[in-house]
């Protein structure tokens, strides 16, 4: 938590000695909020620049029991379910999805992911490359600051298996909310309580006589990035439509049931209020313990796939429909990103506990929103399920796709290139 704190010995305009070292610390706290909130804007940004959200579903999601079945293949492979048509004609998913089944013109289909066998976020959500640095952290350090003053990167949902800043440094990682069903308390927003806005920007323009002094001694064009600084952080420590954004609870009662009372419910619909008020890009993890709340399911821990009728695919349909609704109402998902997916698919034959293994072969992603073709379907795994029969789609591929459709233009900006490699986004979703 950012503090002013209590005084001992008063001197000028009622400030005490403590009070000018720790306005002093105001300083520190421009500069780490100027670099961890972006304060370097690229050219051409806007009020309404492209939003992401990323829904990354941790343990690994079926593609059978999800965006993928395979309806007349053997029963060992097929599994317990059927397939419902979608509002797409041609295209099916499963029965256990039949809210996201309404959307499915929204929504693009890749059905020939291929990723590696780690239980981590990091591999995706990091695109692959080497530094670990969290796509959120990638387009916060090449974007910088959002003109609406939200921090640029926010985690939602549980910790577990996601990178942050990586190799950028801990300047980078995400503001993290993990619970965003109870109340949310950002102290890194918050002043303390015998400090007034109005006696908080007495002592900013304490600091900001001292920063003219310096720089008419200096001639130092510094100074002047680092008051840019400064004002944000007044900005984000007096605004209070900055934690209003982070507060669900201002929702009505019927959209917050709308989007379902589990941690992944609502955790979609602060997403979606982030997005409303100018974060960049959302994490969303669905992730938690015990074990059986997130999708590995080698059925070991409860028989067979329970767990996908029940609570896994409903809660994510329920969810993921209602964001999407809600996004398309609003006039958000035509500049909002909306990416589904986990660290890789499952095998495709049952196992002896009923459930099935990983399986980085082969899996399935969805996407919709900023542009991405509506009904559209990247790819097509083979009649098993097992590899890509059609069009592999690899982790950086998906990368560069999120990075060309946030506004990063992967051909011409040398800066990704480090983050990408020789990566190329997929031409059928640009």
């Amino acid at each position: 938590m950012f503090k002013i704190g209590h005084g001992i010995t008063r001197i000028c305009q009622g400030l005490t000695r403590r009070e000018i070292l720790q306005i002093g610390g105001l300083g520190f706290l421009g500069l780490t909020l100027g670099k961890s909130f972006g304060v370097a804007r690229s050219a051409d940004a806007t009020d309404r620049e492209q939003s992401c959200i990323f829904i990354f579903l941790s343990g690994g999601p079926s593609h059978f029991e999800t965006f993928d079945p395979k309806p007349v293949a053997p029963v060992e492979i097929r599994g317990p379910y059927a397939s419902i048509p979608t509002s797409v004609s041609g295209i099916r998913i499963s029965e256990l999805l039949p809210q996201i089944a309404r959307h499915m013109d929204k929504c693009a289909l890749i059905r020939s992911m291929v990723t590696r066998d780690e239980h981590a976020g990091t591999y995706v959500l990091s695109g692959g490359q080497r530094g670990n640095a969290s796509l959120g952290a990638v387009l916060q350090r090449l974007k910088g600051a959002t003109r609406r003053c939200m921090p640029p990167f926010v985690h939602v949902g549980p910790n577990g298996y996601l990178p942050g800043g990586g190799s950028l440094g801990a300047t980078f990682n995400p503001l993290i909310v993990n619970d965003p069903s109870r109340t949310v308390r950002l102290p890194e927003f918050t002043l303390t309580a015998n400090v007034t806005p109005g006696r908080f920007q007495d002592r900013r323009h304490l600091l900001q006589a001292v920063d003219e002094v310096r720089a008419r001694a200096h001639d130092d064009a510094g100074i002047t990035d680092m008051d840019a600084n400064y004002r944000r952080a007044v900005d984000l420590l007096t605004s209070d439509r900055v934690r209003a954004a982070f507060d669900v609870t201002r929702e009505r009662d019927e959209l917050r049931t709308r989007y379902g009372a589990s941690i992944f419910g609502q955790s979609c619909l602060l997403a979606r209020r982030l997005v409303e008020a100018g974060t960049r890009f959302i994490q969303v993890n669905w992730y938690g313990e015990p074990a059986w709340h997130g999708w590995d399911v080698h059925g070991a821990d409860l028989p067979g796939l329970v767990r996908m009728e029940s609570p896994l695919c409903p809660r994510l349909d329920q969810g993921l429909s209602a964001l999407l609704e809600d996004l398309h109402q609003r006039g958000l998902l035509s500049r909002t990103l909306v990416v589904v997916m986990g660290e890789f698919g499952r095998t495709p034959r049952i196992n002896a506990y009923g459930g099935r293994d990983h399986w980085p072969q082969c899996g399935s992603a969805l996407l919709a929103g900023c542009g991405v073709p509506g009904g559209a379907v990247i790819g097509a795994s083979d009649t098993h399920g097992a590899y890509p029969a059609t069009r592999p789609v690899n982790i950086p591929e998906l990368a560069a796709t999120v990075y060309r459709l946030m506004g990063i233009n992967t051909n011409t900006d040398l800066r990704i290139h480090p983050f990408l490699g020789d990566a190329a986004p997929m031409a059928e979703l640009i």
